[in-house]
């Protein structure tokens, strides 16, 4: 995967910046990832994308 592919385009997230958070910190929920990155936050229509990531890292 693409890690500079922007995930979440209403805060300019990125890939990489969600995948590093989430293995840096333990993340297990997209909530999580909204908190920890802003992902997510604004219109909400990469929540499914956030999810699919967090079910690759976390198994």
């Amino acid at each position: 995967m693409d890690r500079e592919e922007i995930i979440c385009h209403c805060m300019s997230v990125s890939r990489g910046v969600i995948e590093d958070a989430i293995k840096a910190d333990g993340l297990k929920t997209v909530d999580e990832v909204g908190n920890a990155t802003g992902a997510g936050t604004g219109c909400g229509g990469c929540q499914d994308t956030i999810q699919e990531i967090l079910d690759e890292i976390n198994g």
